[in-house]
C-alpha cells in the first residue's frame, strides 16, 4: 500500500494541540511544508521544508515527485478542508493520495467565545481570496463567520459592508485564538470596526441587528422572485409608465439570467423603481447589480425596494447615462437598458465599448425608432440578435363581467457580445 501524505491541522497553540503520534510523524517526515509560522514550531525537525506562500502549483509538483517513496507532510491550521489548503491539494491529486487530521477550527472557537451556535451561519473566508466576490452573497446574511487575511481585514470588511449600505451589523473579532495571548473584542458598530487594527490571527463574526420581523418580512418578499407581482414593490399611485411590468419582466430576467461568476457586474441603465434590478441582484447574489437613474422621485423608490427586499448587491447611480458610467472601472457581464431618455446611441456606444468579451445586451423598447436604432447599431457590430415582442393583457371588469384589458407591447432585444467582438 502506498504511503500516504499527511495533511495535518494544528490550532495557533502550536504543537501542543496534535496527537503525539502526529508531532513524531512531523519529526520523522523528509518532506514538511507549511507557513512560516507552522514550520517554525517544529525547529528540530530532519525533513526537507517546504515554505508555503504563492506557490501551490509549485508544492503538488514537489508532492507528485516525492510520493510514495517519501514521508510527506503538510502543515495547515484548524480543519485543513474547511476553507483550507486540503481542498486544494485534494482536487489536485486525487482520491486516496491523503490523511487528513484536523484540529478545531478558530472558527468553532470563535463562535464558541461569542457563546453562539454556528450552524445557520454563513461561513467563508477572505484568506487569499478577493473581498469583492467572497463579500457579496454574505450581504444581509442574518450572523456571518469570517476567516480574515490579516489584522486589517476585520477593518476592511466592515468598509466594504458600510458601502454597500449594509450598516446594521455588530463585530466580534477573536484574537490568537487558543493561545495566552488570547482576546476577544465584542460587539462594535461598523464604524467602530472599520478604525481598529487587530491581531494577525483574528477570525470575524458578524450579526445582523435588524429585528427578526423585519428579517422574515424581506426573506418573504426575495421568495417571490422570479417574476415578483407589480404591487409587491413600492411605488406611486400610477406606475404603469415607469415600471417593467410582472410578465415582461419575467421574459427579461430569462433573457438576462446565464451563468455568472462571483463579483460580476450588470448594469441596469435607466433603472426606474428597480424592479428588474431587484430581481436581478436577488437571483445572483454573487454579482453586483449597478442601478442607474437620473429622475428623483423613481430614485426614491429605487431606494425604498432595495431596502424592501435587501437587496444590498445594488449600488445606485444617481447620474444619467452613458456619463454615469464613464468612471466605473469594473466591465460588466449584463447589460440591461430599461431607458435611455435622448441618449441611445451614445449608451450602445459605451456599451460596445465596456460589456466583457462574450457578455449579453438585453434592452427593452416600446417605440419602432429606438427599436431600429439598436437593431442597426448591433448589426454593424456584428452581434447575433434576437427580438422578443411580447404582448400582455390582463383580465378586467367589465360591465359585470370579465374582459381583458392589454398593455402597451414591449420589444425585448438580446443580443451577445461575441468573444472576439469588434466596436
Amino acid at each position: 500500500m502506498s504511503v500516504r501524505i499527511q495533511v495535518i491541522g494544528m490550532g495557533a497553540e502550536g504543537p501542543s494541540s496534535l496527537r503525539p503520534e502526529l508531532r513524531e510523524r512531523i519529526q520523522t517526515a523528509d518532506f514538511l511544508a507549511g507557513g512560516e509560522r507552522h514550520l517554525n514550531h517544529f525547529p528540530t525537525a530532519k525533513a526537507q521544508r517546504f515554505v508555503i506562500k504563492s506557490n501551490l502549483d509549485a508544492l503538488v509538483a514537489e508532492l507528485q515527485v516525492r510520493m510514495p517513496q517519501q514521508s510527506c507532510v503538510v502543515l495547515a491550521s484548524g480543519d485543513p478542508l474547511f476553507f483550507g489548503i486540503g481542498t486544494f491539494l485534494a482536487e489536485c491529486l486525487g482520491p486516496g493520495k491523503l490523511d487528513f487530521a484536523p484540529t478545531l477550527s478558530s472558527m468553532q472557537l470563535a463562535f464558541a467565545r461569542a457563546e453562539m451556535p454556528w450552524e445557520s451561519a454563513a461561513l467563508a473566508s477572505v484568506h487569499g481570496r478577493p473581498l469583492h466576490p467572497t463579500l457579496l452573497p454574505l450581504l444581509g446574511r442574518p450572523l456571518i463567520g469570517l476567516f480574515t487575511q490579516d489584522g486589517a481585514a476585520p477593518a476592511s470588511i466592515a468598509e466594504f459592508f458600510l458601502r454597500h449600505g449594509a450598516d446594521d451589523y455588530q463585530g466580534l473579532v477573536a484574537e490568537n485564538l487558543g493561545t495566552p495571548r488570547e482576546g476577544v473584542t465584542a460587539w462594535l458598530t461598523l464604524e467602530e470596526l472599520r478604525k481598529r487594527p487587530f491581531a494577525p490571527l483574528n477570525y470575524l463574526i458578524l450579526r445582523r441587528t435588524l429585528v427578526a420581523v423585519e428579517q422574515a418580512k424581506r426573506q418573504r418578499l426575495r421568495a417571490l422572485t422570479p417574476g415578483v407581482p407589480d404591487d409587491a414593490f413600492e411605488r406611486p399611485d400610477d406606475a404603469r409608465e415607469i415600471m417593467t411590468r410582472q410578465e415582461v419582466r419575467s421574459v427579461v430576467l430569462a433573457k438576462l439570467c446565464r451563468a455568472l461568476q462571483p463579483g460580476d457586474v450588470c448594469w441596469d441603465i435607466g433603472a426606474g423603481l428597480g424592479t428588474v434590478s431587484v430581481e436581478l441582484a436577488v437571483l445572483r447574489p454573487q454579482v453586483e447589480v449597478l442601478a442607474v437613474e437620473r429622475d428623483p422621485a423613481r430614485l426614491t423608490f429605487l431606494r425604498r425596494n432595495r431596502e424592501r427586499f435587501d437587496a444590498l448587491n445594488i449600488r445606485i447611480i444617481e447620474s444619467t447615462a452613458p456619463h454615469a458610467l464613464q468612471a466605473e472601472t469594473e466591465r460588466p457581464r449584463l447589460v440591461f437598458i430599461g431607458g435611455s431618455g435622448e441618449h441611445l446611441s451614445a449608451i450602445l456606444n459605451l456599451v460596445a465599448q465596456r460589456l466583457h468579451d462574450g457578455g449579453r445586451l438585453v434592452a427593452n423598447f416600446v417605440t419602432l425608432e429606438n427599436l431600429m436604432l439598436a437593431l442597426q447599431r448591433l448589426r454593424d457590430l456584428s452581434w447575433p440578435v434576437e427580438v422578443t415582442e411580447v404582448h400582455v393583457a390582463r383580465s378586467d371588469a367589465l360591465a359585470g363581467l370579465t374582459g381583458l384589458k392589454p398593455q402597451r407591447g414591449v420589444f425585448i432585444v438580446s443580443a451577445d457580445k461575441p468573444e472576439a467582438a469588434r466596436a
